[in-house]
């Protein structure tokens, strides 16, 4: 049998006859604390709150169990803490509740004492919604101090994407892309291992901008940035180096197989077909390759980008060619 039942059943009973009474008491002994918090500037809601505590104070004294007002102060401290209301107060609150229905039960002297199994239960709820207001705050406070770290991190992750993404084409920018080669060369000492370097550069700038302007330049990197993407690995590092110049990093691969991969990519540069609104006929475009393969060509990431670049300048003559750092030109 439950503590309620072995109780007076008119304990029971009078809690929840004088409820509005008991909790107009409380709401009044709550807003009218000095030091409260604004939380209880708002009458209407500390009413609310008060009577809903009573009511579930009478359903947990009628079966004896501590789960209705448990639930009851877990919703008062969810509720003040997202109003950013202390703990300290949810705790003063449920406190202030004992001795206002003890003066209501009891009524003025010499009326007897309630019985003592009320009592006891009076204290244990309390006692229970205390504990239960106490961990429903630190649960709720853990989860914003995680949702803010996550957020932290998200901003970090959008500011660090900021420093090496290129924002027109989501491919590594031109800061990265040295810093990508000097790691590549690390691990390829590490490991005994070759890879390529490629710059991939548009020929036609001066005609895209006439028939498109900046705004058909910047539809034509985004489309040679998704061929560029569809003809590599997902291994392989690509970077939008400004303008219409990209560059590539190629791991594990020796210069035959890195002159195959820039052949692969002239060739569908070559046969897109690109398109500009205001201009009536679509484009073709050409793309001039250098590449430089370590450590056959350099011995350090300086020295490699600085033979790509002599790659690239043999190869522009030719507008559609593809150069090695070596002595052999494939067009």
């Amino acid at each position: 049998m439950g503590l309620g039942g072995m109780m007076n059943r008119h304990v029971i009973d009078r809690v929840r006859t004088t409820r509005r009474l008991i909790a107009s008491r409380w709401t009044a002994q709550v807003t009218e604390t000095p030091d409260g918090s604004p939380w209880w500037l708002d009458r209407a809601r500390a009413d609310r709150l008060m009577l809903a505590g009573i009511e579930a104070l009478g359903d947990a004294m009628a079966d004896g169990r501590v789960e209705p007002f448990a639930e009851f102060a877990a919703r008062l401290s969810q509720e003040a803490f997202a109003l950013q209301a202390p703990l300290h107060e949810v705790v003063r609150v449920i406190l202030q509740l004992k001795p206002i229905v003890v003066e209501v039960l009891v009524g003025p002297a010499p009326t007897p004492q309630p019985d003592v199994a009320a009592l006891e239960l009076l204290d244990r709820l309390i006692s229970a919604g205390i504990l239960e207001a106490v961990r429903r705050y630190e649960s709720q406070r853990q989860r914003r101090a995680m949702a803010t770290q996550e957020q932290v991190e998200a901003l970090r992750d959008r500011l660090r994407r900021q420093v090496i993404v290129d924002p027109l084409t989501g491919l590594y920018n031109a800061n990265h892309f040295p810093i990508a080669v000097r790691r590549e060369v690390r691990r390829s000492r590490r490991f005994g291992r070759v890879f390529t370097v490629a710059l991939v550069c548009l020929n036609q700038d001066d005609e895209i901008r006439e028939a498109g302007g900046d705004e058909g330049l910047r539809g034509v990197v985004l489309q040679l940035s998704e061929i560029l993407t569809r003809a590599t690995r997902q291994v392989d590092v690509r970077a939008a180096l400004g303008g219409t110049r990209f560059g590539l990093i190629l791991p594990e691969t020796p210069p035959d197989g890195a002159v195959a991969v820039a052949e692969r990519i002239r060739r569908a540069i070559e046969s897109a077909s690109f398109e500009f609104p205001e201009h009536p006929h679509h484009m073709t475009h050409t793309v001039s390759i250098g590449l430089a393969c370590f450590p056959q060509e350099a011995q350090d990431d300086a020295g490699l980008l600085a033979r790509l670049e002599e790659a690239l300048t043999r190869a522009r003559p030719g507008r559609s060619a593809t150069v090695a750092a070596l002595p052999t030109q494939h067009s």
